[in-house]
């Protein structure tokens, strides 16, 4: 060991300097030294080690001090941010940085203090806590903070980062949901980014729009306090898949990868020199390891999990460069992800995540929240001792939540405990999903105008909406290509990712190769029966036409200060209040009106926020549109996955169980979370409970309205007339069905759940359904069987009592892929169902008219698409309005 590691040693063991400058050190001498060693000998190699070690040290102590820097600004603005909020609450003498100066805290600590209102939404206290669940995930209207949030500066980020890859997520996006569009270009494209000439000009142009996109988020990473450095002749990221890495071992998976590496262009960072043979094996071992491992690898004994400072990330991805385009795909075959425009895809998605956490949290997320946890617990203790009971439980919850939702978010709380027990898990809820909302579209068409008319009144834009827009959107392949160019989130493209079926896009295949076996298969059901039945292209219409009337709202009162707006129509007024509740001020307002309008077609004038010349205004508003389009098409946040999930992790008994009970359970929560604090804040800003109460049970005849069409449209679709809606069995479930409580709304109508099974196994969810009729078409029925044939009854009469064949039926019904599909549903069910039915139940007729009998006694209801049978007529819809029997 040379003489200055020895130094190293000892000048740490004597407290001189501290431990992880030691660790910087001394890694970076011992590197150097094995490096140096056989060139120049032991005495040489350790000066040429010391300088090396010391140079490191420089670098590190100058990068420390920037992204300090980063980190303080970072938490000053949250600061202001958390203020803000307080401010709006209701509370008084606020000081956003507690006497702070100079980005350094007073003598005691940040403490913003503040007098809780006695009344009114701030009246509890916590807020401090409150605001840590909004910097996650902001929320639109009144009950969002006025700062940005993680969730919304990463959708900010995403959407640029599609828009400037429109026309590759146009030439490869999947159209089916199981369909790979594109292939022979998509290698076209990967040659053309090494650096091939292949004469596709449509690949160079694609090429060139990822390195661009690529370099974008390079930048970007850096800027928010990373260090990742430009390297030539790139070309692709690498996504390997542990799993494989794992099991084949460090020899096989170096002995395979070393031979393809482009060495020229590989520097070691320790000499500066191009890698010899043995530096480079050993180095490849270490990356092994961490890939293998997860970066457990890099974790010495007691350390925290985490993933560590996220700054000091994302540099390995860039380390190996590769040949040639034949040499990465040969390696990405063998051991990674090899759909080039999935990685590539997955790639932005990764560093978008990465960079919207340093820049709202700074270069350390996982410390700097920890530190605003204990922030706001302080600040909690402080308001409970001062007379406010409960704000330190209160402040307890909030911040648990905050860290579950955050950890939903970078992936944490997706990372599998059990790999073979996830991966089961998984793939059973994506393919239960694939064979249970065939028909979701039929729910969602008619409750769409109630949520979007709801959130247009709350920023002042018509309750009716531009339906022209739309229309164009619907139908216009020029329109939508517009939309992808607005900066906001291609939806088709995210929705069409495998990834994008599982918990969290990290997850990529759970212990699998993302090709091949059933569990691929079934990650794409989803995908596929959304895109199938029409609900993708639907909601990217109706979102994508709220942000367009949004920004042409925003572009049409550009020409007004906000004290203009304030003294305006009642049109701009709510825009005014909406610009300052998302904590934008006169001088804020003065450069995002001021932005160059964008005009796609000719009379089609817009603002939009990625024209802002202030890059952190223009994120802003991006999120701000982003999160009011968000009460216009409500989706599950990382606040329902929070409270459905809470800590539990996948490859767990408890973690599989609670992620498979919280199945379409979401819809609901998140809507009441998005518009029941709304409501209360606009009540009690204009007047009080009663306002509160009054648009409460307005949205909520107009959400059971909409259930009550969905309820009729699915009975349609099975074959059936409408019910009689003059029973209040069908308003009660109507009011659940509006509500996103689907199935609840069916237990109204009768003792067993839409699905057939009983009303205790169906509270488990579609797994539990599921379970449950895999256990009585197996095992139940041979059960069955079995004592039917103790009791004297032949093999037959056994069979026949034990409803095997009826059992078969219903099993295949319920869970044939793409059957529930509402334009093939009832042909599937009468065509192949009912005869499979007739083949194998001898009862089957008499099952048949059963059913028939059962619905006109209870319902009042009769077939127009009798089972067993072709259409007879069509649906008669006046029977809705019919009296039912007495």
């Amino acid at each position: 060991m040379g003489t200055f590691r020895g130094c190293i040693d000892a000048a740490a063991a004597a407290g001189e300097i501290d431990p992880e400058a030691a660790g910087v050190a001394g890694e970076a001498y011992d590197d150097a030294f094995a490096a140096f060693t056989d060139a120049f000998g032991t005495v040489e190699a350790d000066r040429m080690a010391a300088e090396a070690a010391m140079k490191r040290l420089e670098g590190e102590r100058v990068e420390a001090a920037r992204r300090r820097v980063v980190m303080i600004r970072a938490r000053r603005a949250v600061l202001e941010g958390v203020a803000g909020l307080k401010t709006r609450r209701g509370y008084e003498g606020v000081q956003a940085l507690g006497g702070g100066s100079g980005g350094r805290p007073p003598k005691d600590g940040w403490t913003q203090g503040g007098t809780p209102p006695a009344g009114g939404p701030g009246r509890g206290g916590a807020i401090a806590a409150r605001a840590l669940e909004l910097l996650v995930e902001n929320k639109g209207g009144l009950s969002g903070g006025p700062f940005p949030s993680i969730e919304g500066r990463y959708r900010h980020l995403r959407g640029q980062a599609d828009s400037m890859m429109a026309g590759l997520i146009e030439g490869f996006e999947t159209r089916t949901g199981f369909d790979r569009p594109g292939r022979a270009r998509l290698e076209n494209l990967v040659r053309e980014a090494f650096g091939e000439d292949t004469g596709d000009l449509a690949a160079k142009g694609m090429a060139e729009a990822w390195g661009q996109t690529a370099e974008w988020l390079r930048h970007g990473f850096n800027a928010a306090g990373g260090q990742i450095g430009k390297m030539d002749k790139w070309g692709l990221p690498q996504r390997w898949d542990a799993a494989e890495v794992r099991r084949v071992g460090k020899d096989a998976w170096t002995a395979a990868v070393m031979p393809r590496l482009n060495r020229a262009a590989m520097v070691d960072r320790v000499t500066g020199l191009p890698f010899t043979d043995a530096r480079l094996k050993a180095v490849l071992g270490e990356t092994w390891a961490t890939i293998a491992t997860g970066g457990a690898s890099k974790r010495q004994p007691g350390q925290m999990l985490g993933r560590g400072m996220l700054a000091k990330q994302r540099g390995e991805e860039r380390f190996l460069v590769f040949k040639s385009a034949d040499d990465w795909m040969a390696a990405q075959s063998e051991f990674g992800e090899a759909d080039a425009f999935q990685t590539m895809m997955g790639h932005v998605d990764d560093m978008t995540r990465d960079i919207a956490q340093m820049q709202i949290l700074g270069p350390n997320p996982d410390h700097q929240f920890d530190w605003l946890a204990a922030f706001a617990m302080r600040e909690a203790q402080i308001e409970e001792a001062a007379g406010i009971e409960g704000a330190a439980g209160r402040a307890r919850s909030y911040v648990q939540t905050a860290r579950d939702m955050l950890g939903h978010f970078n992936g944490d709380a997706s990372a599998p405990v059990n790999a073979k027990l996830a991966q089961a898990g998984m793939t059973a809820r994506a393919w239960l999903t694939g064979v249970s909302l065939g028909s979701a579209i039929l729910s969602d068409m008619p409750s769409a105008p109630m949520f979007g008319a709801m959130a247009r009144s709350f920023s002042g834009l018509s309750r009716t909406g531009d339906m022209g827009a739309l229309v164009r959107l619907l139908a216009s392949p020029a329109e939508r290509a517009n939309a992808r160019r607005s900066g906001f989130i291609i939806e088709q493209a995210t929705d069409g990712f495998v990834r994008a079926t599982g918990d969290n896009l990290r997850l990529v295949t759970v212990g699998e190769r993302a090709d091949g076996k059933a569990n691929a298969f079934a990650r794409r059901m989803p995908a596929a029966t959304m895109r199938l039945q029409g609900l993708t292209g639907w909601v990217a219409a109706r979102k994508r036409a709220f942000r367009f009337e949004f920004m042409g709202a925003l572009h049409d009162v550009r020409g007004q200060s906000l004290k203009d707006l304030a003294a305006g129509d009642e049109r701009d007024r709510m825009l005014g209040q909406w610009l300052v509740a998302r904590g934008f001020d006169e001088a804020a307002w003065g450069i995002i009106r001021a932005a160059p309008e964008w005009e796609p077609r000719t009379g089609a004038k817009f603002l939009r926020p990625m024209d802002v010349a202030d890059d952190e205004l223009a994120a802003r508003l991006g999120e701000a549109i982003e999160m009011e389009t968000r009460l216009a098409s409500p989706e599950t946040t990382l606040w329902t996955r929070a409270k459905l999930m809470g800590e539990s992790r996948p490859g767990t008994l408890a973690g599989e169980a609670r992620r498979s009970w919280a199945m379409f359970r979401g819809f609901s929560m998140t809507a009441s979370h998005l518009y029941g604090e709304e409501l209360a804040l606009r009540g009690n800003r204009a007047g009080g409970p009663l306002l509160t109460a009054s648009m409460a049970a307005g949205m909520l005849v107009s959400l059971t309205i909409a259930g009550a069409v969905a309820i009729q449209l699915r009975e349609i679709i099975k074959g059936n007339d409408p019910r009689k809606m003059d029973d209040p069995r069908f308003w009660g479930a109507a009011m659940m069905q509006g509500g996103g409580l689907g199935i609840f709304g069916d237990f109204l109508y009768a003792a067993q759940a839409r699905n057939g099974m009983n009303a205790q196994a169906a509270a488990f969810g579609p797994v539990g359904q599921f379970v449950g009729d895999s256990y009585n078409l197996t095992i139940g029925n041979a059960l069955e069987a079995g004592t039917s044939l103790a009791r004297g009854d032949d093999l037959g009469e056994a069979v026949a009592g034990a409803d095997m064949g009826r059992d078969a039926a219903n099993y295949v019904g319920r869970y044939t892929p793409l059957a529930t599909l509402w334009w093939m549903r009832t042909a599937f069910s009468r065509g192949v169902t009912d005869n499979l039915h007739r083949l194998l139940d001898p009862d089957a007729e008499a099952a048949f008219a059963r059913r028939r009998k059962r619905m006109e006694r209870e319902f009042g209801q009769e077939q127009w698409w009798p089972q067993g049978g072709a259409p007879e007529r069509a649906p008669d819809l006046g029977a809705a309005l019919e009296p039912s029997d007495p």
